[in-house]
């Protein structure tokens, strides 16, 4: 069963792991997540080849979500390019059925008005959350889940729905048990049942 919603570990058993669309040693009984990062985007030499590359990813059923995806004011390209890109991989999503992993820096409001645009069957999922009271419920309200590392916003998850709310190590050293336990009791539960419910439906 999975419990971690995103991790840069090739080791894990557990979680679903964030490669990118170039990545070829796809193992077994794991799970993946493969998309074009924001910060990537100023690297994309030939656009065209990489969505190939992507869908074929996508098509062949190796992976479970799309991402990472989505929008960074402070790195890749600008804002409006990173935003056709970031189109391309909603349509991605919708077309293979698969949930989206969201990297999102200083873009929430462009980001809620593609959700409302796009209306997506497909969820959306904010990872590395640390926005506050407010912002966390736009968010949920507009029907994103939010997931939640290592570093977050004590005021943040008071604004999260506990079916809404996720858990994730990310980049972390620590454990999923351990960042779960630091946000609250039954966190990583309450975690483990909405990923697995939101990825089965």
């Amino acid at each position: 069963m999975l419990r971690d919603c995103h991790t840069h570990n090739l080791a894990s058993t557990d979680g679903i792991i964030s490669v990118n669309p170039d990545f070829n040693d796809f193992k077994p009984n794991k799970n993946y997540s493969c998309g074009i990062h924001p910060w990537t985007t100023h690297q994309i030499e030939n656009e065209s080849t990489l969505f190939d590359q992507l869908e074929k990813t996508c098509s062949e059923k190796k992976i479970i979500a799309l991402g990472e995806a989505g929008l960074d004011r402070l790195r890749g390209l600008p804002l409006s390019a990173q935003i056709n890109i970031f189109i391309k991989q909603i349509e991605l999503s919708e077309k293979y059925e698969l949930p989206i992993i969201l990297h999102c820096v200083k873009a929430s409001s462009e980001l809620l008005q593609l959700k409302k645009k796009f209306n997506p069957r497909q969820p959306w999922i904010f990872h590395g959350f640390r926005g506050g009271f407010i912002n966390a419920r736009q968010l949920a309200n507009a029907g994103l889940y939010l997931s939640i590392g290592e570093k977050f916003n004590r005021d943040g998850i008071k604004g999260i729905p506990d079916d809404k709310l996720l858990v994730e190590t990310d980049e972390s050293q620590l454990s999923i048990e351990e960042i779960a336990a630091r946000i609250g009791p039954d966190t990583l539960k309450i975690s483990t049942y909405n990923l697995n419910n939101l990825l089965n439906n």
